[in-house]
């Protein structure tokens, strides 16, 4: 409840420092040109803050939050100086101070809830594959970028892990960044106790926010370390891969791989002899950019996470240009690889790209 005060708070705020400035000005005679430049510059600071939050280097960290509060701000009210201006220049009004804040004001509301709800709802993404390699069906769900205590209180956890029980799944892959520097050291054990039950086998490969730790941005140090993590995850009966395979069932096998943003402990691919060629194999990493190198080992389904989908419109279109972002995608071996949007986001309870998800994988004989 104390993240979602703080958000509140902090979004009034902004709010009303910006309508303060824009009340102060309401009088001057500003030319059209002018008005079309200020609000090309707040949408592109809302765009540049939005790629600098999810995309930009870790020294940002600390202004983080208020870059993303400072986005949800002016992006709605640059929305309102477009559509206030295209009326103007259909009805052939005069420019109205009450009506256009009016408007802005409407716009950074509804884009303020959507963004909060939209962080705090996990549902099922359902995806099926057929192969000749497979002689059952199967279940997997592929869960990653929960991020506990970061954006989402624990009872979303909750509900999210009991949802991803209700799919009755043959096996859970969890792919990396289900905890990070902001997850309280009960958050944490709480969390691997809740997938430590769900009743089937359960698989952990490491994100970025669990190998590469920033402490000297935490205020109070980090709350556990790597050893006290791992520690808890085995305690729960949950396998760690990295870099590592593991036979899911006779006709399937699973590669967990350890995270790109740590290139020494990766293995080079090459390395990594798939002990059962013939099998359909998922390889989990939580990066989906060395797909294509991953191909090495045989794959036939990678499953990412990491990207969040962009989190803050428009990193995903943005992203998109780049990199593989969210949904699936074929290799250059006609293989597949699934980027799951993420059943949490970073750092703030707002996102305003795609929804929170995990991921519900049918494999099934073909023909």
């Amino acid at each position: 409840m104390k993240m979602f005060i703080f958000w509140a708070l902090a979004f009034a705020a902004v709010e009303a420092a910006l309508s303060y400035v824009q009340f102060r000005r309401r009088k001057r005679t500003v030319k059209r040109s002018v008005r079309v430049i200020l609000t090309a510059v707040k949408l592109l600071v809302s765009f540049a803050f939005a790629a600098i939050v999810m995309g930009g280097p870790v020294f940002f960290r600390p202004v983080q939050p208020l870059m993303v509060i400072v986005y949800a701000v002016l992006l709605p009210d640059a929305a309102a100086d477009i559509v206030y201006g295209m009326y103007r220049l259909v009805r052939k009004r005069k420019r109205r101070f009450a009506v256009s804040k009016a408007l802005s004001l409407t716009l950074g509301v509804l884009f303020f809830v959507y963004g909060t709800v939209n962080m705090q709802v996990v549902r099922p993404d359902r995806y099926t594959y057929a192969s000749p390699k497979l002689t059952q069906t199967h279940k997997i769900v592929f869960v990653a970028d929960l991020h506990v205590g970061s954006a989402q209180p624990m009872a979303v956890t909750e509900k999210t892990v009991e949802a991803i029980r209700d799919e009755k799944p043959d096996a859970v892959i969890l792919g990396g960044d289900i905890t990070d520097d902001y997850t309280s050291k009960s958050e944490m054990e709480e969390t691997y106790r809740l997938f430590g039950q769900i009743g089937v086998p359960v698989y952990f490969i490491f994100g970025n926010h669990e190998v590469v730790q920033h402490e000297k941005y935490m205020p109070h140090g980090l709350p556990y370390t790597e050893e006290e993590l791992v520690q808890t995850i085995k305690k729960n009966g949950i396998t760690v891969l990295t870099d590592a395979y593991a036979a899911l069932a006779p006709d399937l096998w699973l590669l967990g791989r350890e995270d790109a943003a740590v290139p020494a402990l990766r293995q080079d691919i090459g390395t990594l002899a798939n002990p059962a060629p013939e099998k359909y194999l998922i390889v989990a990493d939580h990066q989906p950019t060395l797909a294509e190198d991953n191909l090495v080992a045989g794959t036939d389904l990678q499953l990412s996470g990491h990207t969040h989908a962009g989190q803050l419109f428009p990193n995903g279109l943005f992203f998109s240009l780049f990199s593989y972002t969210r949904g699936e995608y074929t290799l250059s071996g006609g293989q597949t690889l699934l980027v799951s949007p993420g059943a949490c986001g970073w750092r703030v309870p707002f996102r305003t790209e795609s929804h929170c998800s995990f991921a519900v994988v049918e494999l099934r004989p073909e023909g």
